[in-house]
């Protein structure tokens, strides 16, 4: 029993030695890697040595021009930060930061309408005229970032999301836009010119970002204009309705004066057959005569029958 006792006493120390031990081994530095899609453009930022330990901003484009990694797979780099008196109380620490840029399209239509735009919020951009006559203009709008310009992108907007610089920076760009070039024109200009001030738009806004490494690939328009007040509607309409048959009696009279022209040239046609004719009868009898009396035309004439007239009938 003694010797069982001993035993036991001598097992239990052992358990405690390996149980000491294994407390004073370091955890194991699990690798961490990260695959990047044909979509990003990834940069892997280093935290520690020149470099401030917390990238929250860029120093510069040629700073993060070096950084960009071309591989597909990457494996952050680590080391053993110490937390404790002993070596192996600590934890395992990324000396590099990777920053994904997510370049796929994103697109926004902006109406004011609930069945249709991206949201169904009432996301129209309201404007208004030369007059101050209001009225609310839909928009459709994409926009990318190329794999050259991922760089420019990632300064200027450290990496925020695409989408929603298009719902905030973006929308408001093409907002003043809009309301500049409706401002410089009555409303029937702007119905009128409605491709021209799109182009304007247009113009600035894919430079303004372009320089900011955003794509703007479309804009356009989504519906008709709508008015403000029911008034401006129904008005517009008596208007368009008032042009429609106008139009329509203007057809109608070019018609009729393009109908009395052709008759007049009927006339004047028929005119111009008769005298011809006239002319070719008087050139018939003057052959006649002239086959008649040898050119030589009787000065006078003797009527037929008992009581015979003279008539000088001159030549």
């Amino acid at each position: 029993m003694k010797k069982f006792n001993r035993f036991f006493i001598i097992g239990f120390m052992l358990l405690l030695v390996l149980l000491s031990l294994t407390g004073c081994i370091k955890p194991y530095n699990k690798p961490q890697l990260e695959t990047i899609s044909a979509s990003q453009t990834a940069f892997l930022i280093p935290l520690e040595g020149n470099t401030k330990d917390n990238q929250a901003s860029f120093d510069s484009v040629e700073f993060l021009e070096s950084a960009k990694v071309a591989t597909k797979r990457i494996r952050i780099s680590k080391r053993w930060l110490q937390t404790g008196r002993q070596t192996w109380i600590g934890k395992w620490i990324a000396t590099d930061r990777l920053v994904v840029v997510e370049r796929k399209p994103e697109s926004r239509e902006w109406t004011n309408a609930t069945t249709t735009g991206t949201s169904a919020k009432d996301e129209g951009i309201e404007s208004e005229s030369s007059e101050s006559i209001g009225f609310i203009i839909g928009i459709g709008i994409s926009a990318q970032i190329d794999e050259k310009d991922a760089t420019k992108f990632l300064y200027r907007y450290n990496n925020k999301p695409l989408k929603t610089i298009l719902d905030d920076e973006i929308r408001l760009r093409v907002e003043s836009r809009i309301i500049e070039e409706c401002a410089k024109r009555t409303l029937r200009k702007v119905q009128v010119q409605k491709k021209e001030i799109l182009l304007a738009v247009k113009k600035d806004v894919v430079k303004y970002f372009r320089n900011r490494g955003i794509n703007i690939t479309n804009i356009g328009y989504k519906g008709a204009l709508t008015y403000t007040s029911d008034a401006i509607q129904q008005a517009i309409n008596k208007e368009f309705i008032a042009d429609r048959n106008k139009a329509a009696q203007d057809k109608v009279n070019n018609m009729n004066v393009a109908t009395a022209k052709a008759e007049a040239y009927q006339i004047k046609l028929r005119s111009s057959t008769i005298v011809d004719q006239i002319k070719l009868t008087k050139l018939q009898i003057d052959k006649i005569r002239a086959n008649k009396w040898n050119g030589v035309y009787p000065t006078h004439y003797f009527g037929s029958g008992k009581d015979g007239l003279i008539l000088n009938v001159g030549k």
